[in-house]
């Protein structure tokens, strides 16, 4: 009896405890924050540190690239308080949004007076109809938000109210230090659905930079629908421009083609690293082509700047994973295939590389230091494939 009732009684105390926990949650998130009033005080915050912190001592009890993140996190709040003021038509919402983005630049301005205009508080509101693609930086930092309209709310009853339906994830794992990117429209297919690309790049305090293109469409039935259509990560040579600007390398490893959004069919160029590398900048680059003519986006066709070089590097990456089907996909025989898995060290680097062309069309290649590998390569159609591999003597 005594432990049935020490029972109901622990029960008892248990869910009161439950009840007043529940109380004090839902009273504290009845309590608004205002978000501009949060940007200002980040704002503040990093009014005294560099507007680059690559190189510069570190500052205590503050760590200025995480404040700068938390400001960009937090702007889409500012921009959707304007945005749900009024009515939700379309271009009064931008207006307002435009409005509350101009007062955070202008705080910025005020507080960051120090640092370059460029690297103060900036955004962008690309309109992509019935969306909107807000880009906004500070510091060495840009992130981009998607603002949509859904027909439905969570409870599948007509939605009031603008939100947030998409982001950049490229910062989840390991944030860059330094990142950036650029919005563009996409030609829309025959159902009109709101496209775009972005082209985001990122990297250290030195060494290479990656790029990733990620493109987007919105459809607002229902509860709406934010689908990524394209996705495609790279690098960038450290003496080139950011998606595809004027090339500066020389031969042998100028990149491919330039960055073409417009219209039905578009170009992405990137480069990559890979075994045939000499230095910290990848030698191989591609450009991939997309039609973005009808309501599924399709990928075209993939174009290299050194197609002679593609089958070794591609016969090594594979060669490394001991994977011989897949090598000898860019091999002429099996011989050759058969030598490359046994031979291959993994990580292999090429830190040298010399192409001797040949007289019947085929090309000689020797890479390595200080021991040589010899790789004789031959165009079979359109491609090109590796006929003969001499690894470096013991």
């Amino acid at each position: 009896m005594f432990k049935q009732t020490f029972f109901r009684l622990s029960s008892l105390i248990a869910f009161s405890l439950f009840l007043m926990l529940a109380v004090n949650q839902s009273d504290c998130a009845t309590v608004s924050e205002d978000p501009f009033e949060t940007i200002r005080v980040l704002l503040q915050k990093i009014a005294s540190a560099p507007p680059d912190t690559c190189g510069a001592p570190p500052i205590a009890n503050l760590d200025p690239d995480d404040v700068e993140l938390s400001i960009l996190r937090k702007t889409p709040d500012v921009v959707l308080q304007a945005m749900n003021a009024g009515e939700p038509e379309p271009d009064a919402a931008r207006d307002r949004a435009n409005a509350a983005l101009k007062r955070i630049e202008e705080l910025s301005n005020e507080l960051n007076a120090a640092w370059p205009k460029e690297s103060r508080f900036h955004y962008q509101l690309l309109d992509v109809a019935p969306a909107l693609v807000l880009k906004v930086g500070i510091g060495t930092h840009e992130k981009f938000f998607v603002i949509g309209f859904p027909e439905k709310d969570s409870f599948g009853k007509p939605n009031r109210l603008w939100r947030v339906v998409g982001e950049d994830h490229s910062e989840l794992d390991h944030p860059a230090p330094q990142s950036w990117m650029d919005v563009y429209p996409l030609h829309r297919g025959h159902s009109g659905r709101a496209r775009f690309l972005v082209a985001i790049g990122g990297s250290g305090c030195a060494g290479s930079i990656g790029i990733l293109y990620d493109a987007r469409e919105w459809d607002p039935s229902g509860l709406g629908e934010l689908d990524t259509v394209i996705t495609q990560n790279g690098a960038v040579g450290l003496d080139e421009g950011f998606t595809g600007g004027k090339p500066t390398r020389k031969e042998p490893f100028l990149p491919i083609g330039k960055l073409q959004t417009k219209g039905r069919l578009i170009a992405l160029p990137y480069c990559w690293f890979s075994a045939i590398d000499t230095w910290d900048n990848p030698s191989l680059c591609a450009l991939d082509t997309y039609d973005v003519s009808g309501d599924r986006v399709r990928f075209r066709s993939r174009s290299f700047n050194r197609p002679d070089l593609l089958p070794i590097a591609k016969a090594i990456e594979y060669a490394e994973k001991h994977d011989y089907p897949a090598v000898l996909a860019y091999c002429a025989n099996a011989e050759a295939a058969r030598r490359l898995v046994r031979d291959i060290t993994p990580s292999y680097f090429a830190s040298d590389l010399r192409v001797t062309q040949k007289a019947d069309g085929s090309e000689h290649v020797e890479m390595g230091f200080p021991g040589v590998d010899r790789f004789d390569v031959q165009k079979s159609g359109d491609r090109w494939l590796v006929v003969r591999f001499a690894p470096s003597p013991d």
